[in-house]
């Protein structure tokens, strides 16, 4: 698309030829020749920093909101408004407005993002319906997939994958959407066909302030949603409710979409769905009642969207949900391990309990879990709680510290557990080194026990001064388990 196509009502070009733009970003390490940069303000760098690298990786034009000195071959452009919003808008008018050619499905909310995501487009292509993925795990579009960067990224990218599935023939695209992306304009100008609201707990605390400021800034996918679904269980979904223009799902209540005569196993779930389009027996191969969660929401927001549950039920056998949450890791060892995402307090009391179902008589539950540095601090106590609360053996280490001392971190969470458990040393183990910790829980565990690794999830790294080190805790268990111990 020609330049000036492109900025028409949204910037106004100063200088340089009107060139043909081949895609655009506020990234100058994404750069390729015949791209433009945006040269946008963050919060810890000035784009204008990085127009010497983007100039010499090949972009022809430079749009940013103060003059630019660039060679006469370069086009200067100025922003005619709020930056972050009129990126949104070039792009998605750069990728053919994609959103207006998807069924977009967008989930919000704290807990259950990705797993509800990556539940709509396995059960979709399970019913033989393409559909693409912009997620925390994982970004995809027909056939073509790659490891994310960020839960929501940036509106150029946002804008490009669904582009992708748009030329591959998808027919929906499911998007995980960040409170933090509502914010900044990330999506700003995509319309949903079905927004869809999980839950709200504590968390970005330290972004958003207050939990009200939290969840006005979910509330705004409301307002691009065609539809809007709610999990009405939670006390925030029942307020949006209150509100109009909302279906609803439920466990316990009566909503739109509700799973009955929910039966917990070892190896599955299975439950009656109740719908607008009729009444349906589901067997899922996901354990714990917060996958009933995921797997309800993903199917009413497939329904919402006008897919026909006839053929998605039939699919739900075949779906494996997303990685690094609740997920087994057996190397033939005598006790269950799993590893999961959870990293807020409400998350780790759902994890915990999940974990009591499937613990056998006599076992005992052990959960290994940290919090983030450069996070919310008041959380980190409750989160220490939570797993107070319901762990037999707690191994108490380092998640993601970023650039905060992990010993502080370990502190701020410490008075979250009563001073009785942490004397106990048989029951309360703490070693900021997160690897070191799981070698011995794993060495402490007996037949029939059962760990939880909760705070990594998927995640291949750990950051640590601000450096981010390879490590999952997959891959530390497997070593451990595989004569390492």
């Amino acid at each position: 698309m020609k330049l000036d196509t492109l900025i028409e009502g949204i910037a106004r070009r100063q200088s340089g030829p009107d060139v043909e733009v081949a895609d655009l970003t506020s990234d100058s390490r994404e750069v390729r020749p015949g791209w433009a940069f945006l040269a946008l303000k963050g919060e810890q760098a000035d784009g204008m920093t990085f127009v010497p690298q983007a100039l010499a990786q090949g972009a022809h034009s430079i749009l940013s909101t103060a003059a630019v000195t660039a060679p006469e071959s370069v086009a200067t452009c100025t922003f005619l408004g709020d930056p972050r919003l009129q990126m949104a808008e070039l792009a998605r008018r750069l990728h053919g407005t994609p959103d207006e050619h998807l069924a977009l499905i967008g989930v919000t909310g704290t807990n259950g993002k990705t797993t509800t995501t990556t539940l709509i487009r396995q059960l979709l292509r399970g019913a033989g319906i393409g559909c693409g993925l912009v997620g925390t795990v994982l970004n995809a579009a027909g056939e073509v997939e790659e490891e994310a960067v960020r839960t929501t990224p940036e509106s150029p990218a946002f804008y490009r994958w669904l582009g992708r599935s748009v030329a591959a023939g998808d027919a929906a695209s499911a998007v995980e959407v960040s409170s933090h992306a509502l914010c900044l304009g990330r999506v700003h100008g995509a319309l949903f066909k079905v927004g869809v609201f999980t839950n709200l707990t504590q968390d970005h605390l330290d972004y958003h302030g207050t939990l009200e400021a939290y969840f006005a800034a979910k509330v705004r996918l409301r307002d691009q949603s065609a539809r809007f679904l709610v999990n009405t269980d939670d006390a925030f979904g029942r307020r949006l409710l209150e509100g109009g223009r909302c279906w609803s799902y439920a466990l316990d209540r009566e909503a739109d979409y509700r799973a009955a005569a929910v039966e917990l196993g070892p190896t599955g779930t299975r439950f009656r769905l109740e719908a607008l389009q009729g009444s349906f027996v589901v067997e899922s191969p996901l354990l714990g009642r917060f996958n009933v969660y995921n797997l309800l929401a993903a199917l009413a927001a497939c329904a919402e969207a006008g897919f026909d549950l006839n053929r998605l039920v039939p699919a739900v056998p075949g779906v494996t949900g997303a990685p690094g949450r609740l997920e087994r890791v057996d190397c033939g060892q005598p006790f269950g391990v799993m590893v999961d995402y959870a990293h807020t307090p409400d998350a780790l009391e759902q994890l915990l309990a999940e974990g009591r179902r499937l613990l056998p008589p006599g076992g005992r539950l052990h959960v290994l879990f940290g919090c983030g540095g450069d996070r919310d601090r008041t959380k980190r106590p409750l989160m220490a709680a939570a797993v107070a609360a319901g762990a037999d053996v707690l191994w108490h280490t380092s998640d993601n510290p970023r650039t905060e001392d992990p010993e502080r971190i370990l502190d701020d969470a410490a008075p979250g557990i009563p001073e009785s458990l942490r004397a106990d040393a048989a029951r309360y183990h703490r070693h900021a080194d997160r690897g070191g910790s799981v070698r011995r829980a794993l060495a402490d565990c007996r037949p029939g026990d059962l760990l939880l690794l909760a705070g990594k999830g998927h995640e291949p790294y750990q950051e640590i001064c601000g450096v981010k080190y390879p490590y999952s805790d997959r891959a530390a268990v497997e070593a451990a388990l595989g004569g390492d111990r």
